[in-house]
């Protein structure tokens, strides 16, 4: 993302292209159906009764193709959950596993509401038999999700129920502001860069971004993909709070290898970090990122160079961003 990488990827774009690479078939999850859970992602603190009953930590992994949950109670004993799309049914399916050893396979079936996810199945008896075992996940207006258990015993005749509700954990972070939450989410990308930088000329990518909060909310961190200019390209970043130097920082890596690092915090309305000035053919140059038009749905990501020590920023890379779901 330096700005020689900025001018190469763009450079790259005119070349000839590679020869082709072989068939593959079409694997993505980036589609909404895959998103179907994204209301429940994040750290919780679960309720039961008025009491506190546990913790739940809902992840995406296996980029987005699967999400997984990491229960914890009171007393310290942990379940695991792997939630997948099946498309072969057009239906999430979720297998959850204890340290007790127990388990339970589920298959989503119909919910009871518009956007709630409800999933049932046999759960065999240790003692012999079957039990019909549903969950239901439900959003509230206030942000916040009820999970609903049951069982019946007696082929759906009768119901015994666990409710729960999710709230989202405080960061273990006390003090640090939320200066970045706006960037926490899922977004699709546009990807423009310039041509050269004396040139009002910009080559068009897309990509994805995936923000999260990290570390018991310590960090943020950045997943990014995209399909050029010129070559498709990847990286990561994870920023944090300092509270000796009052602001941000952030370090980049990617694909390229490239390794970068960044300070800075909130401007007025924006967002600005600025990286370590470097010497490049006998100019100093320097980097900085700005995060400005900040909406809940839509920003726009400035990458802007200086030669001239800051008294003039020149944008190379324009990221428009556009919240999922």
């Amino acid at each position: 993302m330096r700005w020689s990488v900025v001018l190469c990827l763009v450079a790259c774009a005119g070349r000839a292209p590679a020869p082709a690479a072989a068939y593959k078939p079409p694997v993505s999850c980036a589609a909404p159906e895959y998103h179907a859970l994204d209301f429940w992602l994040g750290e919780w603190e679960v309720t039961a009764d008025g009491k506190v009953d546990g913790h739940n930590i809902i992840s995406p992994i296996l980029g987005g193709c699967a999400v997984r949950e990491a229960w914890t109670d009171v007393d310290g004993h942990k379940g695991e959950s792997l939630f997948f799309y099946d498309r072969s049914l057009a239906r999430w399916k979720q297998v959850w596993v204890t340290t007790e050893g127990t388990w339970k396979e589920k298959t989503q079936i119909d919910a009871p509401e518009p956007g709630a996810l409800r999933f049932q199945g046999l759960v065999p008896r240790m003692r012999g038999g079957v039990v019909l075992d549903r969950t239901t996940l439900s959003r509230l207006p206030d942000g916040r999700v009820r999970q609903r258990i049951e069982v019946s015993r007696d082929d759906g005749a009768t119901w015994e129920a666990w409710e729960g509700l999710y709230a989202r954990a405080a960061p273990a972070c006390d003090g640090a502001p939320r200066d970045l939450d706006f960037w926490v989410g899922e977004w699709d990308l546009v990807v423009r860069a310039r041509t050269a930088p004396d040139r009002d000329e910009w080559d068009v990518a897309h990509g994805t971004n995936r923000i999260a909060r990290v570390l018991g909310g310590c960090s943020i961190e950045e997943s990014f993909t995209a399909d050029g200019p010129g070559k498709p390209w990847a990286g990561k970043s994870l920023s944090i709070w300092v509270p000796a130097d009052k602001r941000w920082r952030q370090t980049w890596v990617d694909d390229g290898g490239d390794y970068l690092t960044f300070a800075g915090g909130m401007d007025g309305k924006d967002m600005v970090l600025v990286g370590e000035p470097k010497v490049v053919g006998g100019k100093t140059r320097q980097m900085r990122m700005v995060f400005t038009d900040i909406t809940p749905a839509t920003l726009l990501w400035r990458w802007e160079g200086t030669t001239d020590g800051g008294k003039s920023w020149t944008p190379m890379l324009v990221i428009e961003y556009r919240r999922r779901g």
